[in-house]
């Protein structure tokens, strides 16, 4: 399965569109006691709508956007499984995952889905990178990346930390899911499932949905 890195829903934002054929993969209607965006979120997506997505055992909380923001909405995925983001570009609808779910033994810590996760992220250095949780300040807690170690973490250091940005390969040494130029990605245990981590793709920019949100359920 190929995997299209999600760079950042302005991409989507762009383009002239067609509303998707699946209106039940639409936010559900929210109430009185449901999570609240930011008031950034709120202010980048003002034409949107706020709702729940369900699908694959989870649910997430995004903004639907109108045309005129390419259609871009998050999508239950069960081919992942997960969610992506989908939208339409030149008249043609595709989808970039957002989400995807890992399945691991309850008690058991996140490293033990590395084998799932390196089949899905087929890269140059993909057989010797590791899931290693990542210290300090995180866009969420307790949060694992997918990273590269011995050799292929020095080179991959030694090209993003050049003056020349240009000269580094255009995907990361771990494949889709692990390290890029530009972009955020950590793996969470998915709160109120043990079982399940997800990968979450952050992209460049604000995303639609708050990954704050992600819940077991659906």
């Amino acid at each position: 399965m190929k995997f299209v890195v999600v760079a950042a829903v302005s991409a989507f934002a762009l383009a002239a569109c067609q509303q998707p054929a699946e209106p039940a993969d639409a936010p559900a209607a929210t109430g009185a006691a449901d999570p609240q965006p930011s008031e950034m979120m709120q202010q980048t997506f003002s034409s949107c709508e706020w709702g729940k997505v369900e699908g694959s055992g989870l649910a997430v909380w995004s903004f639907a956007c109108p045309a005129e923001f390419g259609n871009v909405r998050l999508v239950a995925d069960p081919a992942l499984p997960g969610f992506s983001l989908e939208g339409t570009q030149d008249g043609v609808t595709s989808r970039s995952p957002a989400i995807v779910v890992f399945e691991k033994a309850t008690g058991d810590d996140v490293s033990a889905i590395i084998e799932q996760v390196r089949a899905k992220s087929p890269g140059p250095d993909t057989a010797t990178c590791a899931l290693e949780q990542i210290e300090g300040e995180s866009m969420l807690p307790n949060a694992w990346t997918f990273v590269p170690t011995g050799e292929a973490k020095a080179r991959w250091e030694a090209a993003v930390g050049g003056d020349e940005l240009g000269d580094a390969p255009e995907q990361g040494p771990c494949g889709p899911l692990g390290p890029q130029i530009v972009g955020d990605r950590a793996f969470v245990v998915v709160p109120g499932d043990p079982t399940k981590v997800a990968f979450i793709e952050f992209g460049s920019e604000i995303q639609i949905f708050d990954p704050a949100t992600l819940r077991a359920g659906g």
